[in-house]
């Protein structure tokens, strides 16, 4: 099995494994999903190391959303 084919059953795997765990505590704050994913994301990027034809565009939004929902999370903190 080559290192790309891993590198996907191993993101689709975790991310599967990590959404059905959150469903099952009862999460339903999206924010909580989306940060978990590019937890994931970037953590399976760095260890296989895909080959990339492209720029990754869904590292970049993924990145964007996380950020925004850090920003909220920061802002509800200062600002009650």
């Amino acid at each position: 099995m080559d290192r790309h084919t891993l590198y996907l059953i191993t993101l689709a795997t975790l991310i599967t494994i990590a959404t059905s765990t959150l469903a099952a505590l009862n999460e339903y704050r999206l924010d909580v999903y989306i940060s978990i994913i590019t937890l994931i994301y970037f953590t399976t990027s760095a260890i296989f190391r895909p080959k990339k034809r492209t720029k990754d565009f869904l590292a970049l939004a993924l990145l964007i959303i996380f950020s925004y929902f850090v920003a909220l999370r920061i802002i509800e903190i200062l600002y009650p």
